[in-house]
């Protein structure tokens, strides 16, 4: 994806200088040390958006590329200027895609070309884009299948509760209630969300990249949030040693032992994913040492993966840049002129 230009936000924070707006590596620093308490709100949020996505089409691949071109419209509005709120952005009838070019899709994505033009063409057939002479047009009626509205308003809650911890420092200000932030998401909608996919996006793609495919990522996400739940609640009961730092809390959630694991139905009920499929995607997992599988037919995390190091990375980076997108939009309600009133 690309980085936004030096003159959008220029344009939207005509006043700010280095010393009124946020320092990322800051606020990263606090969002390490409250790790616990923040990923609880983030990864409620992950898997919740995650599952509303495979909904939509039964296959990540597709909601990808149409976040992807959804993204491309919101780039174009903003290269312009032109930000428009929640309800104007979803009463418009189109709204125009400079272009379609599947070679840079595939590059950015790291899907292959051939899977683009299978999916674009799938988008074409539903009508949720459109040729007309030249240009090509998404068809802003037929989003109602991707409406963000139960994802406003727990990102919301993930950037309210981080916005507490942060409010603790005097550089950072009074904390920003979850109402606040959900009534400026929809006011300046297209910006905000433009915002979010620019970190959503790259997050999934890291993802995909790792497991091979975002459903297989799904299943493992759904046992691994058995132990982090696990990991969190142990903490606060002082059980185990309060994590201090996202590799601390990441190595804790592999080590946990649980009494009881999650068995194939269970993730397929959580994730809507097929059980054949879940079953197809466990199996990979366990060739790969990702997870292990009790006498029970139950699953937890292994730490025995044959690419440890690159899993742990994925989710070092990950929340790198979660925290860096967080600040984006703390310095937009704060300093922009788009801030909250």
């Amino acid at each position: 994806m690309n980085k936004p230009a030096d003159i959008k936000i220029a344009h939207i924070n005509p006043s700010i200088n280095d010393d009124q707006s946020l320092d990322k590596s800051v606020v990263f620093d606090v969002f390490q040390n409250n790790n616990n308490e923040v990923l609880k709100y983030f990864f409620k949020f992950q898997q919740t958006w995650v599952n509303q996505a495979y909904k939509v089409f039964k296959d990540f691949d597709t909601y990808l590329v149409l976040l992807y071109l959804i993204n491309k419209v919101f780039l174009n509005l903003s290269d312009r200027f032109h930000y428009m709120s929640f309800e104007i952005f979803y009463s418009q009838e189109k709204l125009s895609i400079d272009k379609i070019n599947l070679i840079e899709i595939s590059k950015d994505l790291n899907i292959p070309k051939e899977t683009i033009r299978r999916k674009v063409n799938f988008l074409q057939s539903k009508g949720i884009i459109y040729r007309s002479g030249k240009s090509i047009y998404c068809n802003v009626s037929k989003f109602d299948i991707q409406k963000p509205v139960t994802s406003i308003g727990l990102m919301a809650q993930v950037l309210s509760k981080f916005s507490n911890f942060l409010s603790k420092e005097k550089w950072f200000g009074s904390e920003i209630s979850n109402e606040k932030i959900v009534k400026f998401i929809h006011e300046h909608f297209t910006v905000s969300w433009e915002y979010f996919l620019r970190f959503q996006i790259p997050y999934l793609v890291r993802q995909r990249t790792f497991f091979k495919d975002l459903e297989t990522w799904n299943v493992w996400g759904s046992i691994g949030l058995i132990q982090i739940r696990e990991v969190i609640e142990k903490s606060q009961k002082q059980v185990i040693d309060n994590p201090t730092n996202f590799k601390d809390f990441y190595l804790e959630t592999l080590k946990m032992r649980l009494k009881r694991g999650i068995n194939a139905s269970s993730i397929s009920d959580i994730s809507g994913i097929p059980r054949a499929t879940v079953i197809r995607k466990l199996k990979a997992l366990q060739k790969r040492k990702l997870i292990n599988r009790n006498k029970n037919l139950e699953y937890t995390l292994s730490t025995s993966a044959q690419d440890l190091k690159g899993l742990e990375q994925t989710y070092l980076t990950n929340q790198r840049a979660f925290s860096d997108y967080a600040t984006t939009m703390y310095n937009l309600m704060k300093f922009s002129k788009l801030k909250i009133n």
